[in-house]
């Protein structure tokens, strides 16, 4: 799972990497994304109260952070990253919610060897 070294807790860091990131879009997500000191990538989640209650948040939120994990490895260092649920993640495959993430990293030149 998402080590507590790897995501995005505290309020400012959220508010920091808004304000002064780049973001680019999909279907399911969307992608926050700044650089940042430290050098281990860290992930957050954002999901609006749009989207559903706390336990339809809840689950989402944990199958993103899943679809995550293993895509850790493969993101550039430095960077702050938010993925934030649009309603249709809802029902989505959960392959497809990874298949999504790739997608906006490499979009995002975020991806080891497919910086820009």
């Amino acid at each position: 799972a998402l080590k507590r070294s790897e995501s995005l807790r505290k309020k400012k860091e959220f508010r920091y990497t808004y304000r002064v990131g780049k973001s680019t879009g999909h279907r399911l997500l969307a992608l926050v994304y700044a650089r940042s000191r430290e050098r281990a990538p860290r992930i957050g989640f954002s999901v609006s109260r749009k989207i559903g209650n706390s336990v339809v948040r809840n689950r989402v939120k944990r199958r993103m952070r899943e679809a995550a994990t293993p895509l850790i490895p493969e993101i550039r260092n430095n960077v702050n990253l938010i993925f934030i649920a649009r309603d249709a993640v809802v029902d989505a495959p959960f392959l497809e919610i990874r298949a999504a993430m790739y997608a906006l990293l490499m979009r995002a030149g975020l991806i080891k060897g497919n910086e820009p």
